[in-house]
């Protein structure tokens, strides 16, 4: 099998078509910016990298990466709910 043939098999090229299509032609609604935007906040929040890159204590590190992860996930599920209202109607 082609290399290419198995990139297409893999779900995660199709996301990233997916938001890659999204973004270049702007078609991200409305009401699901928001969660767009406190995901990208919880991807570069600046507590975990500093805490990273400055050789904090592994257990602040992982606070800070957990307090991350739930404010991405805090994104994803307004995200998710702001598409799911679109696509049904309103």
């Amino acid at each position: 099998m082609k290399f290419s043939v198995l990139l297409n098999l893999c779900p995660y090229s199709h996301l990233w078509r997916a938001v890659r299509r999204m973004v270049t032609e702007h078609k991200l609604p409305e009401s699901a910016r928001p969660g767009a935007c406190v995901m990208l906040l919880g991807v570069f929040c600046p507590f975990f990298w500093i805490a990273l890159f400055t050789g904090a204590s592994r257990s602040e590190t992982i606070f800070h990466a957990t307090h991350s992860g739930v404010v991405i996930l805090i994104g994803v599920i307004m995200f998710l709910i702001a598409l799911a209202k679109r696509s049904g109607g309103t």
